[in-house]
């Protein structure tokens, strides 16, 4: 009788058990199937989020599809990632316009200056490996080349620390890639300047430590430093240094591709949607645009990043050194107070969340990456075309649906009352630059002069403005001292004044506005006598002009454009610069005799710019 009631017992436990298991594995399904509910709702928001640098509550936004036709983009792929690991990755639109080839997981495109903390982390390890030191003069580093002294290496002398963070003055903003049928250099003829590279010799042209320049030349010295100290070939090197460890499968170094790699990579399109000679270029400057990689690939680089920070990896880099990848460099920037530098990522604060970034674009292809330095959250975006602002807008979504801290601004529209509209319209100046502020259909509007549309000027508080398209807010406050109105910027994180803009007399005129009205003699004339009264001043200057010409030009407002660059041409005669800006715009709109007259006469100014000889002659071969 005992045994018997001995053995029921076992079986109403052995019944209780399996009930248990039974409802633990049905809650966890549950539990995995609400999982599965909320990212596809998250994704389905990302999907159709898409908006402006400032979201005004109300407002409308877009989708995914919207924007790539708006702008052409013909594929996309992103990863998102969501407490510590991959929520979900997917492409949307065709990698290949003949083939008709979706994007997928899989499809790699051409990362270019995304490549650049990747080659940070690697060069990081052989430091960790006591291999190389930071602060070392990176010659001692260097076999197959050297980086020539000259008088601004007198005092400072080039490490791979500033090499790395881009303050080792070195002048080579961008390397060019190389089409399918040209010569392609060796990385030892791109560091010397000497055909076929197209790009001049790489040098210091600014004391080190003076200022944060972002080089691509900076970090094919890097390259080269690498390749001698470990005596392997770059791609076999990054390969073991980060590829494997982290294990990003499908992200290579190779140029050019492997057959293996061929079948997955995206083809590039330019901006008017044709397709790049040969689909895609081939970038011997392999350290700073030579990355190939899916967005999950390099999700899985960002994930390690901050996983390492709170010591919950053990792949790679060690936290402190990690940690230095992420801490901005206390010098000033070429670009602005706000632009901060670590070694190897842009540093981003939003209002006390810091965020690190890099972006990398050429001439088809644009990615980026955002992410939290301490919280697991951050985006990867890759296109085969070139709009940073798509990009900028997908990132944008997927801060809003996953509620990023302090990244995408969101405010309430405020009514204007008429007393202020009357108070504040007008136009302001600061160092030659206009604004103006008007009213119109019952909104106010606001008007950089050098524009061809307005931006409504939103109000959002008692004191402050904003636009959709500015991060900044604008105040308008009394000059204490004459009680003229000034409208003021301010840096959204800390309140501080980043601008003061003057409401000028309405008769007042800049040079530039002669421009715009069709007079070039009036406005040569005014630039003339501004440039002899005080050559200094900022709309004056020679890169002030440059830069503004170039704005013209990507705008296809070519007229202007070349009378700019023809202001800069009498403004600064001994430069060769300004000879080839101004050839570039006869290129293309067709003058290809002045083109290559203008040419000619800036490689005479200046005789190791390749890039510029090689320009010459393929125009000579399209006459």
């Amino acid at each position: 009788m005992k045994s018997k009631e001995e053995f029921l017992k076992k079986v109403l436990v052995i019944k209780k058990s399996v009930t248990i298991f039974l409802l633990i594995i049905f809650f966890q399904s549950c539990a995995e199937g609400s999982n599965t509910d909320t990212t596809i709702d998250l994704i389905k928001e990302v999907e159709t989020g898409l908006t402006t640098r400032v979201h005004i509550a109300g407002d409308s936004t877009w989708s995914i599809e919207e924007r790539m036709k708006h702008y052409g983009i013909p594929g996309v792929s992103i990863a998102v990632i969501h407490n510590g690991k991959i929520a979900w990755a997917k492409g949307y639109g065709i990698m290949d316009k003949e083939s008709k080839a979706p994007v997928t997981e899989q499809t790699i495109f051409q990362a270019s200056l995304l490549g650049m903390p990747l080659t940070a982390y690697g060069a990081l390890r052989l430091v960790e490996q006591n291999k190389v030191t930071l602060n070392e003069n990176i010659n001692s580093y260097l076999k197959s080349w050297k980086l020539p002294d000259n008088e601004f290496t007198k005092e400072k002398k080039a490490t791979i620390k500033n090499l790395l963070n881009h303050s080792a003055g070195i002048n080579l903003h961008g390397i060019p890639g190389y089409s399918t049928d040209s010569p392609v250099p060796t990385l030892v003829e791109i560091l010397n300047g000497t055909p076929p590279a197209k790009n001049g010799p790489i040098l210091v042209n600014i004391e080190p430590d003076e200022r944060i320049y972002v080089s691509a030349g900076g970090y094919a010295i890097i390259q080269q430093m690498m390749i001698d100290v470990e005596g392997k070939k770059f791609p076999e090197l990054m390969n073991e240094l980060v590829m494997q460890p982290l294990e990003m499968n499908n992200s290579t170094f190779n140029q050019p591709l492997t057959t293996k790699h061929l079948a997955m990579a995206a083809t590039g399109y330019l901006k008017d949607g044709s397709m790049v000679k040969g689909k895609r270029h081939t970038y011997p400057g392999m350290a700073s645009n030579g990355l190939w990689s899916n967005a999950e690939g390099l999700a899985k680089f960002v994930i390690n990043i901050q996983q390492t920070l709170r010591d919950n990896s053990n792949k790679g880099l060690s936290k402190d050194m990690t940690a230095l990848m992420l801490t901005p460099y206390g010098v000033n920037s070429y670009y602005s107070r706000q632009f901060k530098y670590g070694l190897g990522f842009g540093i981003m604060n939003k209002k006390d969340e810091i965020y690190f970034r890099h972006w990398g674009w050429n001439r088809v292809f644009f990615g980026q990456i955002a992410a939290h330095r301490d919280k697991d959250f951050g985006v990867v975006v890759l296109t085969n075309s070139t709009y940073p602002a798509f990009n900028d807008e997908l990132i944008r979504s997927v801060a809003l649906a996953y509620e990023w801290d302090n990244y995408v601004p969101v405010h309430k529209k405020i009514e204007v009352e008429q007393s202020l509209v009357d108070k504040i319209t007008g136009r302001y100046m600061s160092n030659g630059r206009i604004v103006e502020v008007f009213h119109k259909d019952n909104q106010l509007f606001y008007k950089n002069i050098l524009d061809l549309e307005a931006e409504e000027l939103i109000k959002i508080s008692d004191s402050s403005f904003v636009r959709r398209n500015s991060s900044r807010l604008m105040q308008f406050k009394p000059n204490s001292e004459n009680e003229a109105l000034n409208l003021l910027y301010l840096n959204r994180n800390d309140g501080t004044i980043t601008s003061t803009f003057v409401k000028m007399d309405t008769d007042k005129k800049e040079p530039v506005e002669f421009l715009l009205e069709g007079d070039f003699d009036k406005a040569l004339n005014a630039y003339m006598a501004l440039k002899e009264h005080d050559p200094t001043y900022l709309t004056v200057t020679e890169d002030y002009l440059n830069d503004l010409g170039y704005d013209f030009f990507h705008e296809d407002r070519m007229k202007l454009s070349q009378d700019v660059f023809k202001v800069n041409m009498m403004l600064y005669p001994d430069s060769y610069k300004v000879y080839d800006s101004y050839a570039e715009a006869c290129a293309k709109i067709g003058e290809i005799d002045m083109a290559i007259l203008n040419y000619t006469k800036s490689l005479e100014l200046n005789p190791q710019n390749n890039n510029t000889r090689q320009k010459i002659k393929e125009l000579q071969k399209s006459e």
